[in-house]
């Protein structure tokens, strides 16, 4: 995904918002299908091929969306952060990990004056590059250790629960459809039929943990910065919609620094 896509008239696009965009193929792929087969129920042949490559889309847009919401979250932190104190602890401890295990005595002056800009945009290229491979296999592990390391948010899994629904049930849905996305990827035939019902709820399923990772990471910036990056959402009519809020609860704006 071009991430000069997340700037939109100054400010940074809603990851979310750019997820929906990317869903919205999955959904022409649906129309589609029906539009072969007819909306009516029971197994159609020969278009199952369809629903297979709804499951690798779909498993794309969750990982795009992670990687959106991580490096967009950081980048947040960044810009208004006036000095270090705004990271998490943990996030400054793995940040300085380098410089204290350096042979080089004088490292730790590269802290001086704003030189901890350097080290923490240094430590957000090195997380991300350790994290883009294993989110080929986006599962619940690898997105609570990279929002872990980048942001020092804890087991951000935990937060995908609502009515229904727990964060362990809904980690292991995520988890049996990124296997089901690898199995099709890689082998193209599985062991069972992939059906339309399926690609709908897991279409449903992706939409809503991406609205709870929004809000949850949203909810984290606002502590951090006294302002909302995007809005809050809740469920309507299975869509994630904004919450309405005040002028002054706006999106922050982004300067453009980069990192």
């Amino acid at each position: 995904m071009n991430k000069s896509e997340n700037k939109i008239a100054g400010s940074l696009r809603a990851p979310h918002e750019i997820m929906a965009d990317n869903i919205a193929e999955v959904n022409r792929l649906i129309a589609i299908h029906e539009k072969l087969t007819g909306k009516g129920p029971g197994y159609k042949s020969n278009v199952e091929v369809l629903n297979k490559s709804c499951t690798v889309l779909l498993v794309a847009c969750w990982e795009a969306f992670v990687e959106d919401m991580a490096e967009n979250a950081f980048r947040i932190l960044f810009i208004n952060a006036r000095d270090p104190n705004l990271f998490p602890k943990g996030v400054l401890v793995g940040a300085a990990r380098k410089l204290r295990e350096s042979k080089d005595e004088g490292a730790v002056w590269k802290l001086a004056g704003d030189g901890w800009k350097k080290v923490l945009g240094d430590y957000k290229q090195e997380v991300i590059k350790r994290h883009c491979g294993t989110l080929n296999t986006p599962k619940p592990d690898q997105v609570n250790s990279l929002f872990a390391h980048l942001l020092g948010i804890k087991h951000l899994s935990s937060h995908w629960h609502w009515l229904g629904v727990s964060a362990d049930k809904a980690k292991k849905k995520l988890e049996e459809l990124v296997e089901l996305r690898g199995a099709i990827a890689h082998r193209v035939k599985v062991n069972r039929k992939v059906y339309k019902h399926e690609v709908r709820s897991y279409t449903l399923f992706i939409n809503r943990i991406a609205m709870e990772t929004s809000n949850a990471v949203g909810k984290f910036i606002f502590e951090k910065t006294k302002h909302w990056p995007w809005p809050q959402y809740v469920l309507r009519s299975n869509r994630p919609k904004p919450i309405p809020k005040s002028d002054s609860d706006k999106p922050l704006t982004d300067p453009s620094p980069t990192v």
